[in-house]
């Protein structure tokens, strides 16, 4: 199953859309999303897809859901902020479990932006650390662009800019938000 793109003209199909429509059609996922109010950006599939393969790694390697549970963000060099991602990883996994979307979605991209400051300190904010981080291949062209989506949600902590952009945050965001996460801070563990 794939998922259709909406763009007049276009309709080509991709397991996700966020690349597709960023180098393409030169949308962010928020203004295609504004266009196309409940729209998907991932298939199904790939979402079953990611979700079967961490399953695999779990049933691979026992020791892996203590590993997971109990993020210990040795990768950071800042050890006042390693127990600060700590706790917001933790809150963030709280909040997807109860259902609080805003405030999950909220966590797993501060932790993404301090993973990312962290790792470029000399970038001064989120978009330069994410744009270095691309183009020194710390992260993949998915996964750029996936982080650029973050960057336009996690702003919805400001009332207004969610009322301004008129987007719903639902599960699908929250979940979206920490399997990024989880890519991330897999990436770095490396």
């Amino acid at each position: 199953m794939m998922v259709k793109c909406k763009m007049p003209r276009c309709g080509k199909s991709f397991p996700t859309l966020i690349t597709h429509i960023k180098r393409i059609h030169k949308l962010s996922s928020i203004e295609y999303l504004k266009r196309f109010p409940h729209a998907k950006l991932f298939s199904g599939e790939y979402r079953r897809k990611v979700s079967n393969s961490a399953k695999k790694r779990f049933l691979d390697d026992p020791t892996l859901r203590e590993k997971v549970a109990s993020r210990t963000f040795d990768f950071v060099k800042n050890k006042k902020l390693a127990p600060l991602l700590k706790r917001d990883y933790k809150s963030a996994k709280i909040c997807l479990k109860y259902s609080l979307w805003k405030p999950s979605i909220i966590l797993y991209g501060s932790i993404i932006e301090a993973i990312l400051m962290e790792k470029f300190p000399k970038a001064r904010d989120f978009y330069r650390a994410l744009e270095t981080s691309y183009r020194e291949g710390v992260i993949s062209e998915k996964q750029y662009h996936q982080i650029h989506m973050v960057r336009d949600l996690r702003n919805f902590v400001h009332l207004h800019k969610e009322l301004s952009e008129d987007s719903e945050i639902n599960e699908y965001w929250a979940r979206t938000f920490a399997d990024i996460c989880e890519s991330i801070i897999k990436r770095f563990r490396r």
